[in-house]
């Protein structure tokens, strides 16, 4: 039977077998499975479309790149095909489990083999790489692998898969009466490294520094990454003090060796505390916290040294977290935690009141007395100034609106608002300056309100300040500098920044000796010259005011005169003033 011109299935075989370059061509170019060939220092010479879909790339960028540039190794490389006891130092075949880097942010789960391609002399002088997709096609993990549980920088165990395996080691130390370790690590200075090397350099690094550390440490031992340049070490079995000291100082020899990036060596050395349990803390968020603390106490030796937990710091530093944790919950329910008082500001020659200060307290059965000023370090770094200072302002507002619908004389009075520095930069939490922000608010006029400016936050970047207070002013909005004499600030600036008041500390007017006593009247008078108006507060006893009488200054505040109180009581008090002058 002829088949007039088609040719059977086993021609077109026998056509592509003569001709094997086309043959082996085709398959790298169609098959399903990705496939990257590199030369012996693992820069890409062609890679096949199927890679690329996997590495979320286009196959006309690859060329010349580092493939280490499209994935993160997950586990440790396994040989193939090696007998037992044969040298493996340089395997010429291996495979690894990775994760490859989309464009989109996601990381695919992948199965790498790597295989050399020998020359005569049976050294490598390229490696073919096939890379099979761990994922199915709608991104469902096949098998039983919990990829959430990976830090995709480094490959490492994240914060997930750390806490569920110390708790499963402290239930079985318990069981057992065994010990166990946590080694908390942080890079020291890597900030700057990272600063001067640039992000994605910085991150090649901690994957570098990772795969180091890991290798230092025993296969039962957990390595995982908490964020950023820090990472967990869990000891578990063998949890005594001198046995975490070894591999501690295992993990220090194991950074020693220069870090290469591009041509320029880097040293990078680690502190690293060290918390035992059951003698150091006895669940898994107080072992953190314990090797935290003992971190920081290495740190302060210097770099590369290591230390056990010291008790009393460790308290120190849970109380710290412990007050970081409340203030953050009542700055983000501010109705609920905070109470809005209003301290009077007086004329020293009439005993009017001529203003008013916006003074918050925090209702905290342990810090409800103190000021929010006296966690003002705190709730800057925190980054939470900017929200409380916001819901102050719009509680004043609140205020000032009722006492006009009220026709109350406290309408008539101007209120100050004492802000955090961080107000002074453009750089807000939700990209809103100050004057954007005062801008939105629903009020007519904003003359009545004066905003007071921290001194420190002054000296840092006096042009830009400039600005900002610039245009608050042409809001209508009054300023004043306040803490001036507390923190060290160049005067000369004060004519060309639209300031109309300063507040000063009645402890200046304390000092041991006359001349630093002096001083004060000096300040006064200088401001006074500039047509600022000073105003002396914290005057809380008659020995304080019959100091501050004998200056040049007309307007007092502080508790000897009135204490916060609030609205309610500032204006029965304010009756009575007006009743008894009369």
């Amino acid at each position: 039977m002829s088949h007039h011109g088609k040719h059977p299935p086993g021609d077109r075989v026998s056509s592509l077998a003569r001709h094997p370059a086309r043959l082996i061509q085709s398959a790298f170019e169609q098959g399903q499975t990705g496939m990257v060939l590199t030369d012996a220092a693992g820069l890409i010479v062609m890679a096949n479309e199927a890679f690329c879909r996997i590495a979320g790339c286009e196959c006309s960028e690859v060329a010349g790149w580092p493939v280490e540039h499209f994935f993160v190794s997950l586990r440790t490389p396994s040989t193939i095909g090696a007998e037992p006891g044969a040298n493996v130092d340089e395997p010429s075949s291996w495979q690894q489990e990775v994760l490859c880097r989309r464009d989109d942010g996601e990381s695919m789960p992948v199965l790498m083999t790597v295989d050399a391609l020998l020359d005569a002399q049976q050294q490598p002088h390229h490696y073919l790489r096939t890379f099979v997709s761990l994922a199915t096609p709608s991104g469902k993990q096949l098998g039983d692998r919990h990829w959430v549980h990976v830090d995709p920088m480094t490959g490492l165990p994240n914060w997930l898969l750390l806490r569920d395996r110390l708790n499963h080691a402290l239930a079985q130390a318990e069981r057992a009466e065994n010990g166990l370790a946590v080694l908390f690590i942080d890079i020291d200075r890597f900030k700057a490294i990272n600063d001067a090397v640039g992000h994605v350099e910085g991150d090649r690094l901690l994957g570098e520094l990772a795969q180091r550390l890991q290798k230092a440490l025993r296969s039962r031992d957990t390595l995982a990454r908490l964020g950023g340049d820090q990472f967990i070490v869990l000891l578990e079995k063998d949890g005594t003090a001198e046995a975490a000291q070894v591999v501690t100082e295992r993990l220090q020899e194991a950074l020693e060796p220069p870090f290469l990036s591009g041509s320029r060596y880097l040293l990078l050395t680690a502190s690293i505390g060290i918390a035992l349990y059951p003698s150091d803390a006895q669940d898994e968020e107080a072992l953190i916290t314990a090797a935290r603390s003992a971190m920081y106490t290495a740190r302060k030796k210097g770099p590369g040294r290591l230390a056990f937990v010291d008790h009393r710091l460790t308290a120190k530093l849970k109380e710290k977290h412990r007050l970081e944790s409340r203030l953050s919950e009542a700055i983000h329910l501010p109705e609920r935690h905070f109470r809005l008082l209003f301290q009077p500001e007086i004329d020293v020659d009439t005993g009017c009141c001529t203003g008013l200060e916006a003074v918050l307290r925090w209702q905290h059965p342990m810090e409800w007395k103190l000021p929010p000023d006296a966690f003002g370090d705190t709730i800057c770094r925190l980054g939470l100034g900017i929200r409380l200072d916001r819901w102050v302002i719009q509680s004043v507002i609140a205020h000032h609106l009722r006492w006009l619908e009220s026709a109350s004389s406290l309408a008539q009075l101007p209120v100050s608002i004492r802000l955090c520095e961080s107000h002074l930069v453009h750089d807000t939490f939700d990209r809103r300056p100050l004057d954007h922000f005062l801008r939105h608010q629903q009020v007519d006029s904003l003359a009545w309100m004066v905003l007071q400016i921290p001194s420190q936050g002054l000296s840092s970047n006096l042009d830009g300040t400039s600005h900002m207070l610039k245009r608050l002013e042409r809001l209508g909005v009054r300023l004043t500098i306040d803490g001036l004499g507390t923190h060290s600030f160049d005067l000369a600036w004060l004519s060309r920044l639209p300031f109309d008041r300063a507040k000063i500390n009645a402890g200046l007017t304390s000092a041991p000796h006359q001349d630093e006593r002096n001083l004060m009247e000096a300040l006064c008078r200088l401001l006074q010259a500039l047509h600022i108006d000073p105003v002396v507060i914290g005057i809380d006893d008659q020995a304080i005011a019959t100091t501050v009488s004998r200056l040049s200054c007309k307007h007092v505040q502080g508790d000897h005169y009135c204490p916060a109180i609030s609205a309610e009581e500032l204006e029965q008090w304010l009756s009575e003033r007006a009743s008894a002058r009369r």
